[in-house]
């Protein structure tokens, strides 16, 4: 995978942030989807951290969301 430059990244600061759960291996897998406002096609999909269970993986999923929506840096990498 090749680094992005910072110019391509500027999408990034307006991006819309969704969450979805993966299970595998016998874990809950969190994964971050960061979605272009202006072209919805382009995305870039992080996964941030994996619990025991579901229910845990969605509280924490849900906070993840919140906490990079009142980013005032947006939700690009530094």
């Amino acid at each position: 995978m090749s680094r992005t430059s910072k110019n391509s990244d500027k999408w990034l600061l307006d991006a819309e942030v969704k969450h979805r759960i993966v299970h595998d291996k016998g874990r809950w897998h969190v994964e971050l989807v960061f979605v272009d406002t202006v072209d919805p096609t382009h995305f870039l999909v992080k996964r941030i951290a994996d619990f025991r269970t579901e229910r845990l993986a969605e509280i924490n999923a849900t906070y993840m969301v919140q906490t990079a929506a009142k980013d005032i840096r947006g939700t690009r990498n530094n």
